[in-house]
């Protein structure tokens, strides 16, 4: 499967609008360590696509057929796209917790078509088996583990460190190839419903062969200083997240 990271970022995402922090400064004169919020797609061994979070509008980057989209919740930086994706062409299944359900999505779907998914709960999609995965957040939330031909992928944002029963189960199928995991917050941060960069690497490392630092915050390292602290600590077992980057498993 290919993992195709079309959004990287936190709510804001990089640059914030007028904001001069060292983050969003340096976006500004380096295109690429600009971010949207999240949105990531999973292209199956069949070139079929699977949606995970809709944090931005999608149609310039991800133009095909989706054969389904999981939300891990419903908080807006996660569900902006889907208000313009809803007039796509096609119906598309729509999984998502069922905890703070945005109305208008419920109410109007258009082609989308919603259902509830649940910790536990296992859906299959061409080649891809799909398991939901209960994450710590202040919302319901969901991680998500996607298994093909025997190759493992846990998406694991918006959240802090894993429920007990999640770790569990991502334990039994050690090593995972790749972790995809929330890192919104620099070294030292500690805040109640997310990572910071040490705790999403230190948490990546145990599970997987390779740990992707997503869902980066405005209030993190600027991008280079980011890399580059990251490539000195952990080497290249654990990689920065940017919009654009393809990771194949």
């Amino acid at each position: 499967m290919l993992v195709y990271f079309i959004g990287t970022g936190g709510s804001e995402g990089i640059p914030a609008h007028l904001c001069t922090c060292p983050t969003c400064s340096e976006a500004r004169k380096f295109g690429f360590a600009q971010r949207k919020p999240s949105t990531l797609a999973v292209i199956t061994e069949n070139k079929r696509a699977v949606l995970f979070d809709v944090g931005t509008d999608i149609r310039d980057h991800l133009n095909v057929p989706l054969e389904a989209i999981f939300l891990t919740h419903w908080h807006h930086d996660h569900i902006y796209g889907l208000y313009k994706l809803r007039w796509m062409a096609m119906e598309t299944p729509l999984y998502a917790p069922s905890g703070h359900a945005d109305a208008l999505i419920l109410r109007e779907p258009k082609n989308l078509r919603p259902g509830t998914i649940k910790p536990g709960d296992t859906v299959e999609i061409d080649t891809l088996r799909i398991t939901a995965l209960r994450l710590n957040h202040g919302v319901e939330t969901l991680g998500y583990l996607i298994e093909e031909d025997g190759r493992e992928v846990a998406i694991l944002y918006d959240t802090k460190g894993l429920p007990g029963e999640t770790e569990e189960l991502l334990r039994s199928k050690v090593p995972l190839r790749l972790a995809i995991v929330d890192a919104t917050y620099p070294p030292e941060t500690d805040d109640p419903y997310h990572n910071n960069v040490d705790e999403a690497a230190e948490m990546g490392l145990k599970l997987a062969e390779r740990t992707v630092l997503s869902h980066v915050s405005h209030k993190n390292l600027p991008f280079l200083e980011l890399t580059e602290y990251v490539r000195k600590k952990w080497g290249n077992r654990v990689l920065v997240a940017y919009d654009g980057m393809v990771f194949y498993v």
